[in-house]
């Protein structure tokens, strides 16, 4: 009788050990098709990789945002209008901190839709997914963040009428 118990019992084990397995391996199937999907995303849409410090490197004092210059129209044009300017919170920002641009473009009026642009070295102007808006004064302020390093160009423009603050250069990373 006592081996009859022990046969059913390792009858009665076979097929939840299978069922384990199969579980197993199909988990497993499912876990290496999302890795892959998940990255032919980030390398499709470019975000693929944030150049991070090695993990035995001592750490670097982190950044401290400089205070946000407010825009003082010094220079003015023929006309007596101040020229457009443009400032950056901070000329070095690690990947994917926000940070502040403020400036004036005096040829916007109160409440005209302002586009960030970006440019990575000598390339072509890009728009950024950030707009603003100016004041009565023309003034302006958004605050922006990349993940993307290196040098970056941005300036903010009119689109209805083509007017440009000059570029700032932003380091990333």
């Amino acid at each position: 009788m006592d081996s009859d118990d022990d046969l059913d019992l390792e009858q009665a084990k076979q097929p939840a050990l299978r069922a384990v397995s199969w579980m197993a391996i199909v988990g497993a199937a499912l876990g290496i098709a999302a890795g892959l999907l998940g990255a032919t995303v980030f390398t499709a849409t470019g975000i693929t990789g944030a150049d991070l410090p090695p993990l035995n490197a001592t750490p670097s004092p982190s950044a401290t945002p400089t205070p946000t210059p407010t825009p003082t129209p010094t220079e003015t044009t023929e006309a007596g209008e101040p020229e457009p300017q443009l400032f950056a919170e901070s000329d070095r920002v690690p990947p994917g901190q926000r940070f502040r641009l403020s400036g004036i473009l005096p040829s916007a009026g109160d409440g005209t839709t302002l586009q960030v642009q970006v440019r990575d070295g000598d390339g072509p102007w890009d728009d950024f997914p950030v707009t603003t808006q100016a004041d009565a004064e023309g003034k302006f302020e958004t605050i922006v963040y990349t993940s993307r390093t290196g040098e970056r160009g941005f300036r903010i423009i009119d689109p209805g009428s083509g007017d440009a603050t000059p570029e700032v250069r932003v380091t990333i990373g």
